[in-house]
């Protein structure tokens, strides 16, 4: 059901499909504008287009714009396109001897968007009969996208706005309040433990792994387009619905 996208069909994507749009209104709905894109070539795949980056993350220079990433990933073919959760009180000092897994831990923070990650990994699945990875049925993506909702009204009882997104694989939800940005190691933590039961991967919430994929870019381990979901989208979910297939699929 899932297929990994060839470099001939991630060049047609970025090429004819990325719609720049739809990106410029999700980063708009975030109160504060990401500092860093940055993109993941193959790793996980090995399909990449330079062997010599195939351990490496490309980070773009602070406030790169969307006609400029359009262009890079053109070039690149990435896997994986990410933004950077942190915001820093000055991201041009972070490209030059700065640990960006500690960043968190630094006078130059300033805060961090707050993000769930719920996989299909991480479920029992009675399809699969065991936790789904590498492999994944449709049966344990649905269960994820249905705790990933479950998550999402536990956390309106505490935040005002809060997105879902089908990341190609499981979902993520994303907490855009202003005060979830200046949630500590501890509350973050904290908020771990009493969401446990939903499937998480507590490491991104926790907040020293900051990349989240960019909404609108092509999850190339699975060939389906990241994509925010509306309520209504849940119930009615498949991965199979047009509006996740790249036109290499169609």
């Amino acid at each position: 059901m899932f297929k990994q996208a060839s470099l001939k069909e991630r060049k047609e994507f970025y090429e004819k499909e990325f719609n720049l749009k739809k990106v410029k209104s999700w980063l708009s709905k975030l109160p504060y504008k990401p500092q860093f894109f940055v993109i993941d070539m193959g790793s996980e795949t090995k399909i990449i287009k330079d062997k010599s980056k195939i351990k490496k993350l490309i980070f773009f220079k602070p406030y790169l714009s969307l006609k400029k990433l359009r262009e890079k990933l053109i070039k690149y073919l990435p896997e994986d396109v990410y933004y950077d959760r942190n915001i820093y009180k000055n991201p041009y000092k972070c490209l030059k001897n700065f640990n960006f897994n500690n960043a968190i831990l630094t006078k130059n923070y300033f805060g961090q968007e707050l993000a769930f990650d719920v996989d299909p990994e991480n479920i029992k699945c009675p399809t699969c009969g065991k936790k789904a990875f590498p492999r994944f049925c449709e049966t344990c993506l649905k269960m994820s996208i249905e705790n990933g909702f479950e998550l999402y009204k536990e956390l309106k009882k505490q935040f005002n706005n809060v997105k879902i997104v089908y990341s190609g694989r499981g979902c993520h939800v994303h907490v855009l309040d202003k005060k979830a940005y200046k949630l500590s190691l501890k509350q973050r933590d904290k908020l771990n433990n009493k969401f446990k039961n939903f499937a998480i991967d507590p490491w991104v919430s926790y907040g020293k792994i900051r990349l989240i994929r960019m909404p609108y870019s092509l999850n190339a381990l699975a060939s389906r387009i990241v994509t925010p979901l509306k309520i209504k989208e849940i119930k009615e979910f498949n991965p199979n619905m047009r509006k996740f297939m790249p036109k290499f699929l169609q």
